[in-house]
C-alpha cells in the first residue's frame, strides 16, 4: 500500500471511527476467541502503531493514527477481559459501540496481592488474576494454587481460590 492509499485509509477509518464497534474495528466475528482477538490486534498494531509514524511530516495523519490506535487498544482490552466483554456485548445489543466506565474500582492492598511474598508467589498470583480475567478458571486455579504453595495461606490467595470454588 503506497503512502496516498494509506493516508486515504487512515482518513476513512478516523472519519467513521465512532460507527465501528470493537469487533468491526478489529475485523472479528462476535464469537472470536482470545487467540483470534490477540492476532487481530497485533495485525492492526503492525500497520497502525503510532511509533511507526512519529516522524511523519503530516501532523494530522500522526494524530489520526494515534486516535485510531487508542481505540483499537481499547477494543483489545475490553474483548480480552471476560467480564468487560460480557458487559460490552450486553451494551452492544442496545446499540452502544464502546464500553465506557465512569466508575473506577477501588484497589485494596489485600485484593492486589502486592504484599504477597516471596516474589515468585506474587507472580503466580498475578498470572492467576490474568487467567481469571480472561475467563480461564482452570489456569487461574492452578496459578493460585502455585502461589499458595509458595506463600502459604495469604488472605488474597485464599479469597481468590474460594471465589473460584464458589463460582463452579
Amino acid at each position: 500500500m503506497d503512502t496516498a492509499q494509506f493516508k486515504a485509509r487512515v482518513d476513512q477509518i478516523h472519519r467513521d471511527l465512532d460507527r465501528y464497534n470493537y469487533y468491526e474495528l478489529l475485523n472479528l466475528p462476535a464469537a472470536a476467541g482470545y487467540d483470534d482477538i490477540r492476532r487481530a490486534f497485533h495485525r492492526m498494531a503492525r500497520t497502525l502503531h503510532p511509533d511507526r509514524y512519529h516522524k511523519a511530516a503530516d501532523a494530522s495523519m500522526r494524530d489520526k493514527v494515534y486516535v485510531i490506535y487508542k481505540r483499537i487498544a481499547e477494543g483489545y482490552r475490553v474483548l480480552m477481559d471476560h467480564e468487560a466483554r460480557r458487559e460490552y456485548d450486553e451494551g452492544l445489543s442496545k446499540g452502544n459501540k464502546r464500553l465506557v466506565k465512569t466508575d473506577r474500582p477501588q484497589k485494596v492492598l489485600k485484593q492486589t496481592g502486592s504484599d504477597i511474598e516471596p516474589p515468585q508467589a506474587r507472580k503466580f498470583f498475578i498470572l492467576g488474576k490474568d487467567a481469571e480475567r480472561r475467563g480461564d478458571k482452570k489456569s487461574a486455579r492452578m496459578n493460585y494454587k502455585f502461589a499458595q504453595d509458595l506463600a502459604g495461606d495469604h488472605p488474597a490467595i485464599v479469597e481468590r481460590i474460594k471465589a473460584l470454588e464458589q463460582g463452579e
